[in-house]
């Protein structure tokens, strides 16, 4: 069996588009001014707080736009195997692992509550930033 090119890639925009579905609807929930149904930890404590908008900007919807980029970056992999698109790939994996890991730590230690469609878009972030290592690594081998 041949080994699939852009294995991770793939994976990532898989992934990526998981969360820009979480993020979008949390976007959508956000403007309506609604609270989505929750049945882990307590999203309204977490979706109503001052974290929730950075610069009146909703964090979903930053989430949203970041997902998109990840999509467009791998697509642009797959299609045009450039240098600068990787740098971009693994650029945005770092950025996305770290902005998670801050607002994992709000929800835990600022906040004291969770939301399980947060804790489901820092879940696809670490694993876009898992498999953006990996492709690292498969990279620097080849």
């Amino acid at each position: 069996m041949m080994p699939l090119k852009n294995k991770f890639i793939i994976y990532s925009a898989i992934i990526a588009f998981l969360g820009f579905l979480d993020a979008t609807y949390l976007t959508l929930v956000h403007f309506r001014n609604t609270i989505p149904p929750c049945t882990i930890g307590n999203c309204e404590t977490v979706l109503t707080s001052q974290y929730a908008v950075i610069l009146g900007i909703p964090t979903a919807l930053l989430g949203s736009l970041f997902y998109l980029s990840v999509i467009l970056v791998c697509l642009l992999i797959m299609t045009n195997y450039k240098k600068i698109f990787h740098q971009a790939y693994y650029l945005l994996a770092a950025t996305g692992l770290i902005v998670s890991a801050i607002l994992l730590g709000i929800q835990a230690f600022v906040l004291h509550a969770f939301c399980q469609y947060c804790l489901l878009s820092a879940a696809t972030s670490t694993g876009i930033a898992i498999l953006a290592y990996l492709h690292y690594r498969e990279q620097k081998n080849s």
